[in-house]
């Protein structure tokens, strides 16, 4: 074969007909989506923190391209595309309550060290960038303010939300929700999957991420078993403990499934090619074990529960892979 015949194949994770540009081009475009629902739903706070995000991502990447150029070094990013992409996960990915000078941090580790400084030392990204800055911070900052709302919720800290009452109490923050221009009062639960002025600003409206969500999983081939597996787990372990303990499994579906952070992180963030698993059924264990991980955090009052779950899952990816990977020796009997 002349050397003019050789084509080269894109690696399983992008293979997926069009480039990784284009992937992360079009996925702009679908968080943008949520995004704007989240500043119409959280106002102009939202649009700041997502600002912020994207702008420190942007400034970072423009510095150390012009480097590499400069120095006549391949460009580790030669299309803005990706950095693009992480900056509007870490801005969709913040409480709206977070300082906004918390959000560049994350933007700056998040670009920084864990898109750059882990594809340069490691060769390929072993955690989700977003994830894995923002449980740094969260970490960092809780080792001075522990019962200041870094790790754990402050205006629920005290309730056991392993019962009835506990979640019924801790649900005040949701009710308060009133859709403007009609007028109509929300439930918690209705709050939490149409209209939350609270949480994580990519999660303000749970119902635009799971239809977005769901036209990006098709459209753009995300890893669809994940997102599947991640919500039908959580579904059915908020619906068992709320019929167990003859609560309202409802208000415990949309608390444990529809709270901003693990809709938005299923689609967006669970997915994430390099970091979560290759295999159809490694990606099954993997959001088995990302809802099941995730739903014990939440009922703890962990802040960032299903952020924290994601990165220790993370580091377990290539065991999920090994589960089914099998090294072909041939078949059985054949002589050489």
């Amino acid at each position: 074969m002349t050397k003019d015949k050789l084509k080269k194949e894109e690696p399983p994770h992008i293979h997926i007909g069009f480039d990784k540009n284009e992937l992360m081009l079009k996925t702009f475009l679908m968080m943008s989506i949520i995004a704007l629902a989240s500043i119409i739903v959280m106002g102009l706070d939202a649009l700041i923190h997502i600002m912020i995000a994207l702008g420190t991502v942007l400034i970072v990447h423009s510095t150390i391209y012009s480097y590499q150029v400069w120095k006549d070094i391949e460009p580790t990013y030669r299309s803005p595309a990706s950095p693009m992409v992480a900056g509007m996960i870490v801005g969709l990915a913040m409480p709206i309550a977070a300082p906004f000078e918390v959000t560049a941090g994350v933007a700056l580790l998040t670009i920084l060290g864990f898109k750059y400084g882990q594809g340069k030392y490691f060769k390929r990204k072993y955690l989700n960038p977003a994830a894995a800055s923002k449980v740094i911070l969260l970490l960092v900052l809780s080792l001075k303010t522990l019962n200041e709302g870094l790790l754990f919720h402050t205006h629920h800290i005290d309730l056991d939300l392993m019962t009835a009452t506990g979640l019924q109490s801790s649900m005040w923050i949701f009710s308060r929700e009133t859709l403007p221009i009609i007028g109509f009062d929300l439930s918690p639960a209705q709050s939490l999957f149409l209209w939350q002025t609270h949480g994580w600003i990519g999660g303000a409206s749970s119902i635009v991420v799971l239809i977005v969500g769901a036209i990006a999983a098709y459209w753009l081939r995300y890893k669809w078993r994940i997102i599947v597996s991640t919500l039908v787990t959580m579904t059915i372990l908020a619906a068992g403990m709320g019929i167990y303990l003859n609560g309202d499994p409802i208000l415990r579906i949309a608390f444990h499934v529809f709270t901003g952070s693990l809709i938005f992180l299923a689609f967006f963030m669970a997915t994430e090619p390099q970091s979560t698993p290759m295999t159809n059924y490694g990606q099954y264990m993997f959001g088995f074990f990302l809802a099941s991980l995730t739903f014990g955090l939440q009922l703890l009052n962990v802040l960032g529960g299903s952020i924290i779950a994601l990165v220790i899952l993370n580091v377990f990816t290539d065991q999920f892979d090994k589960i089914v990977i099998k090294k072909p020796y041939g078949h059985k009997g054949v002589k050489k």
